[in-house]
C-alpha cells in the first residue's frame, strides 16, 4: 500500500491543483483503504474533482456491455455459438456467420469503424456521431480483417454491435436494461450510458489536454458522440466502489454471471486469448490480474482487480498528464 500512496503522491505533484486531474481508490476485503482526488472537473466553473464526480470510463464501458449481453444469453435469449446475423442485418454484406463469442472477444473481424470515420474526406473531428451513424457505416462494410474466431483483433465496432443486439433481444435500450439488471440491484442510481447528447449528467466531468498557446494553458475537449457499448458510459468513484463490492463477491461465486463473462473462449486453433467478454485476465507477479481499461478525449480510465487479496483499483483522469501507469500501479500493489 505504501508503494501505491507514493505514486499518488508523485502524480499529484506533476499536477497543478487548478488544472485537470485524477480520482483514484483502492478497495480490499470490502473496505476503502485509499481515495483520493486532485484537480478540477470543470476549468471553467472552478469545480473540484470528488468522489462524486462522473468520469467518461471510455472502453472501461464495455464490461458492462458485456455483462448485459450474457444476462440475456443466461435468460435463453441467444447463446454464445449463435450467429448473430439473424439479428444484425447490417452485417449482411460480410456474407458469413458471427458467433456470439466472437464478437464479445473481439475475434470477429469485423473493422473497427474508428479507422474509417477518421478516413472520410471533409470530415472534421468535432463532428457528431452515434450508434445509428455508426451501424449504418457498418453496413456497407463487407470485409473482414481475418476469419471470425482465428485471432484478436480489438474493434469498437464488435461491441456497438452487442448494445444493438441488447436492444434488439431485450426490447430496452442498453442504458435501460444496464440499469434495470446491473445497477438496480445494487441500488446504484448515477452510473448510466450517456445516449442522448442532450441529457444532463450530474457531477458531468469535462476533459482537457495541455496547450501552452492558450491562456489557461489548456484546450478543452468536446465529446463529439454519444456511441453506447464501446464506450458511452458515465461513473463516480463512489458508484465504481459500490459496483466492486459486488464484483468481488461474483468473484467468489463460480456460479456467477462475472465468470460467465470470464470463460476461456478458445479461437478454432484451441489457443485461448487473454481479452474474455469485455475483461482481460492475465498474471503478474505470480497473481491474477483482471482488468480493462479505456481512453478518449483525454478521459484515462483503469479498474485493475488482484481477486486473491479481494483487490480493486480505480484510477480516473480527465487529462492526458494524469494517465494511469498501470506497470507501475501493479507493480506497487503486488511487490
Amino acid at each position: 500500500m505504501q508503494k501505491l500512496l507514493e505514486y499518488y503522491s508523485e502524480l499529484e505533484a506533476l499536477l497543478p491543483s487548478q488544472g485537470p486531474g485524477f480520482s483514484a481508490a483502492i478497495l480490499c476485503a470490502g473496505e476503502t483503504l485509499f481515495e483520493r482526488h486532485h484537480g478540477l472537473a470543470s476549468l471553467e466553473l472552478k469545480v473540484p474533482l470528488s468522489r462524486d464526480s462522473a468520469y467518461y470510463l471510455a472502453s472501461e464501458s464495455k464490461q458492462f456491455t458485456a455483462a448485459c449481453v450474457m444476462s440475456l444469453v443466461r435468460e435463453g435469449a441467444i447463446s454464445l455459438d449463435d450467429d448473430v446475423c439473424a439479428h444484425l442485418p447490417e452485417l449482411t454484406k460480410f456474407e458469413q456467420p458471427f458467433p456470439l463469442r466472437s464478437l464479445l472477444n473481439h475475434s470477429s473481424g469485423i473493422p473497427d469503424y474508428f479507422q474509417f470515420l477518421q478516413c472520410q474526406l471533409g470530415r472534421h473531428e468535432a463532428d457528431y456521431f452515434n450508434n445509428d451513424i455508426i451501424l449504418q457505416l457498418i453496413s456497407r462494410m463487407d470485409t473482414v480483417e481475418c476469419p471470425a474466431q482465428t485471432k484478436h483483433r480489438y474493434s469498437n465496432s464488435n461491441y456497438i454491435l452487442l448494445a444493438t443486439l441488447v436492444q434488439r433481444l431485450s426490447g430496452m435500450t442498453c442504458k435501460d436494461y444496464a440499469r434495470k439488471t446491473l445497477f438496480e440491484p445494487l441500488c446504484i442510481q448515477e452510473m448510466t450510458y450517456d445516449d442522448d447528447r442532450f441529457d444532463v449528467i450530474e457531477h458531468r466531468v469535462f476533459s482537457y489536454e495541455s496547450d501552452a498557446a492558450r491562456s489557461s494553458g489548456y484546450k478543452q475537449h468536446l465529446g463529439n458522440a454519444n456511441t453506447v457499448g464501446d464506450g458511452g458510459m458515465y461513473a463516480s468513484t463512489a458508484q465504481l466502489l459500490l459496483w466492486e463490492v459486488e464484483w468481488h463477491r461474483q468473484w467468489a461465486d463460480h456460479s456467477s454471471l462475472l465468470h460467465a463473462m470470464l470463460q476461456p473462449s478458445p479461437f478454432l486453433d484451441g489457443a485461448v486469448p487473454d481479452y474474455r467478454f469485455g475483461l482481460e485476465i492475465t498474471e503478474r507477479f505470480g497473481q491474477e490480474v483482471v482488468f480493462h481499461n479505456g481512453g478518449l478525449w483525454g478521459f484515462n480510465t483503469l479498474i485493475v482487480r488482484l481477486p486473491q487479496s479481494r483487490t480493486s483499483i480505480i484510477h480516473l483522469a480527465n487529462c492526458q498528464n494524469a494517465e494511469p501507469d498501470m506497470d507501475r500501479i501493479l507493480s506497487a500493489a503486488l511487490t
